[in-house]
């Protein structure tokens, strides 16, 4: 049946009145919108369903109006350019938009072709609503510009490579950290400017990659750039895969850390240095801690460690401990006499004749305190220790020190006591320089200026 406002002219030909039939038919079921519009009077003549469903206006509506009424885009001017170019070039097809009832804007293809009724130009219209396909276009070419966008004006370097390793896409701030073109890295692999003790581990974790073993790492590395400088970089990676799951290129995002390197390893060499100096100081503190401030030799604390530590290398090797002790005589009538000064260059004067006399490593001499210094003689026996007091007596004497509150001599000597021990567990070293003292006050009961060997142990 024929749609209803539409009339089917019965002629006398029956082909033509079933070709007319079917022409109805097609006309009113295809989906693509279709009017038949008269250019001369801006009417529409006749419009399919498909239109009417799409712009929710009913036939008799469409009828009623003219084109402009229902599309107002399309005025007489329009309606009478668009004849005059369909007249002329047969078939006319553009984008253009439709508003519906309620005001909603379609986008359409309008594809126009000539029909002449009686020797009038028609304007056959047929629109195909393309909203939906052109959202998606401009979406998806918005969505390519922000990626160019992002790729291209990034901070940080970002890189396609192809599982092979070759650069296939480069932003400008990766070929600025690189200081190669994007042409020259096309030409390039990752390989061919990653540092020869950072490609194995790079290698690896992409392998990892690839086998799906993990789905993304990170590593800083070292690129050899093309000035051949060297530009660290932390390098995070991932991997894309076409829609069969096969992997496709590799997403690296490289960040130069030159710049953090630098400072961490600044600031690795000031915490060095600090910690050499400390080190330093405290060397020296330690060593201050053990000299005597006026002599520069050893001091008690010196001394007294040194004797503990020789006492239990003694008790393992079963080898003799002597202990010298040696006291400046009649200092303290020198140092009233001549004052403070002169008798501090005297000790000083002494305990630098005494400190030439050692002769081993292992020996030590030390201020112990005042006018008395200690010898520490490990592995010498009483006879070596009376040895070394004889070259103290005679480097002292050597000095010539006036000492005018020495009664007989007018110069300055010393009296000297030996202690000599075979360390044992069950004695304390105490015990032996307590011996040596004894006996360097014997030296002084006995009239100074003289050696008192002490009884061996």
């Amino acid at each position: 049946m024929p749609s209803e406002g539409l009339e089917v002219r019965k002629v006398g030909c029956p082909v033509l009145n079933e070709a007319a039939c079917r022409y109805l038919q097609v006309f009113n079921h295809v989906t693509v919108a279709i009017a038949v519009i008269d250019p001369a009077t801006n009417r529409y003549l006749e419009v399919n369903d498909a239109l009417c469903e799409r712009l929710q206006y009913t036939r008799e509506e469409f009828l009623r109006c003219t084109v402009p009424a229902i599309n107002p885009r399309f005025q007489p001017a329009a309606m009478a350019e668009l004849a005059r170019q369909v007249a002329n070039n047969q078939v006319v097809q553009f984008y253009s938009h439709q508003t519906t009832r309620n005001g909603e804007d379609l986008e359409v293809l309008m594809t126009v072709t000539p029909i002449y009724r009686e020797g009038s130009l028609l304007l056959h219209c047929a629109t195909v609503d393309v909203t939906a396909q052109l959202r998606a276009e401009r979406r998806f070419i918005d969505s390519e510009r922000r990626f160019r966008e992002t790729f291209e004006q990034a901070a940080v370097g970002i890189a396609h490579v192809a599982v092979d390793g070759t650069w296939q896409r480069v932003n400008r701030r990766l070929c600025a950290i690189l200081g190669y073109s994007a042409a020259e890295l096309s030409n390039l692999k990752f390989e061919d400017i990653t540092h020869p003790d950072d490609l194995e581990p790079d290698w690896t974790r992409a392998k990892a990659l690839l086998r799906g073993e993990i789905s993304t790492y990170s590593l800083e590395k070292r690129y050899i750039r093309r000035d051949r400088s060297i530009v660290w970089v932390n390098l995070t990676v991932s991997l894309a895969r076409n829609e069969i799951g096969e992997p496709e290129y590799f997403i690296s995002v490289i960040e130069d850390i030159s710049a953090r390197r630098r400072a961490e390893a600044e600031r690795d060499e000031l915490i060095h240095t600090l910690e050499e100096q400390v080190r330093r100081r405290t060397e020296e503190l330690e060593r201050l801690s053990m000299t005597d401030a006026l002599t520069g030799i050893a001091n008690r604390r010196r001394f007294d460690q040194a004797l503990a530590m020789e006492w239990a290398r003694g008790v393992r090797s079963g080898l003799p401990l002597s202990i010298l002790v040696i006291d400046i005589d009649h200092f303290k009538r020198l140092n009233d006499r001549l004052g403070h000064a002169y008798a501090d260059r005297c000790m000083v004067s002494v305990a630098s004749a005494l400190g030439q006399l050692s002769t081993r490593s292992s020996d030590l001499v030390a201020r112990y305190g005042g006018d008395e210094f200690f010898f520490l003689l490990p592995e010498t026996d009483s006879t070596g220790a009376e040895e070394l007091a004889r070259k103290a007596k005679a480097a002292v004497q050597s000095l010539h020190i006036a000492n005018p509150g020495a009664p007989r001599m007018g110069t300055l000597t010393i009296s000297q006591g030996t202690g000599t021990a075979i360390p044992s567990p069950s004695r304390s070293p105490h015990q032996l320089l307590e011996e040596a003292d004894r006996a360097m006050y014997m030296a002084k009961r006995r009239g100074r200026n003289r050696i008192f060997v002490g009884s061996p142990e």
